[in-house]
């Protein structure tokens, strides 16, 4: 009997297949590339007294470039910062670590250095795009207060188009009186670091700071004011329409070039937003030709009707990790009105559940809730001929 009861719950348990499953790429679920955060205590017991300014021959570039150095008292921390941003560099480029000045009104600076956001999505996520990068990188800064004329002259050397400089690090002995007036005699080479070749910085005066940047987290930091802190991660379902749909623009770019440009070639696209009427937008169609045409690749039935709705998600994210197009004679396969339709109306529950919103039983309706959710009208990742100016 207790087998046979287990047997039936089971049963009720098991996910209903042969429904009609759909999916909104502007619904893509977040993925967290986290930096390391161990440089900045390095940099901190390094005690970085402030920066030097010279130059030197390059052979990567063959030319001399100008180098900037940070002056650190105790030089074995220092070595190990230079290691991560040279573990980095290895990953991605030196570019890795991003070096920000950021001049204040009443003289002086603060240095910022963190790592360079695109990048450490490149290290941690690779070149997918599956998901919505969440960066998460901490910061060191240090405020100086005077500004060396030679990093004005760095500055302006820096407006080039292109125009590489070595960072590096050293350190230095005797008081910091000596270090201010006789700065080339005062410091020393750090034999066991290799300087990075770089070829970006950014510099920023105070008043250009924008709230959230680099440049205006420095300018917290030097005035020992505590930054708003960044709060829990983003909810979901609070993204707005316009996020949404940029976010949907990019997905449908990235994973179904092909699919898109044989839609946009497609001359049948008006007549067909004519024959489904409902209002129905033509983000949405290109978005449900998206997923039909995803659903028969996988060979999962029409609607994605043969996978389960328990990993349905987590099925098609797989999936379209590992996809890919190939541009070949092939032409967009034919769907009938009621295959869009059905396809459309899964499509929109997907995005209204998202929402947190209930889901309708047909296409009229579910454009109401989208319409009221602030959802429909929305621009489609498709480039339009301009036969189709006039459509939605």
């Amino acid at each position: 009997m207790r087998k046979q009861s287990n047997n039936k719950a089971r049963r009720k348990r098991a996910p209903n297949r042969g429904r009609p499953r759909g999916f909104d790429y502007g619904c893509l679920p977040f993925a967290a590339a986290v930096a390391a955060h161990e440089f900045v205590g390095l940099l901190s017991r390094a005690s970085i007294h402030g920066v030097a300014y010279g130059g030197t021959w390059c052979n990567d570039v063959r030319a001399s470039v100008p180098t900037i150095s940070l002056v650190a008292e105790d030089p074995a921390p220092l070595r190990d910062a230079f290691e991560a941003f040279g573990a980095w560099s290895a990953m991605t480029d030196p570019d890795s670590v991003e070096l920000t000045f950021v001049f204040r009104n009443d003289g002086g600076y603060v240095l910022g250095i963190a790592p360079e956001y695109s990048r450490l999505e490149r290290r941690c996520l690779g070149f997918d795009r599956s998901h919505l990068p969440m960066v998460f990188a901490p910061t060191w800064f240090k405020p100086i207060d005077t500004v060396h004329p030679m990093l004005r002259e760095f500055r302006q050397y820096c407006r080039s188009p292109i125009a590489p400089f070595l960072f590096d690090g050293v350190s230095y002995s005797g008081s910091k009186r000596a270090l201010t007036s006789n700065p080339a005699a005062a410091v020393r080479q750090v034999a066991a670091i290799t300087p990075l070749l770089k070829f970006d910085v950014t510099f920023v005066d105070e008043l250009d700071a924008k709230p959230g940047s680099l440049g205006w987290f420095a300018l917290k930091a030097a005035a020992r004011l505590k930054p708003d802190p960044p709060g829990k991660p983003p909810d979901p379902k609070q993204r707005k329409p316009e996020t949404i749909c940029k976010h949907r623009r990019r997905a449908l770019a990235h994973h179904f070039p092909v699919t898109l440009e044989r839609i946009r070639r497609y001359s049948a696209v008006p007549a067909l937003l004519q024959d489904l009427s409902a209002d129905v937008r033509l983000w949405q169609l290109e978005q449900s030709l998206c997923n039909l045409v995803l659903s028969a690749d996988l060979q999962q039935g029409p609607h994605f009707s043969k996978m389960t709705a328990q990993k349905f998600d987590r099925n098609l994210i797989d999936a379209l990790r590992d996809r890919h197009e190939i541009a070949d004679e092939s032409t967009l396969p034919a769907f009938s009105i009621e295959d869009l339709r059905t396809q459309i109306l899964a499509d929109a529950n997907a995005l209204l559940r998202f929402l947190d919103k209930d889901s309708v039983t047909d296409l009229p309706h579910a454009q109401i809730a989208l319409r009221s959710a602030g959802m429909l009208d929305a621009v489609g990742a498709l480039d339009r001929p301009a036969s189709w100016a006039a459509l939605q």
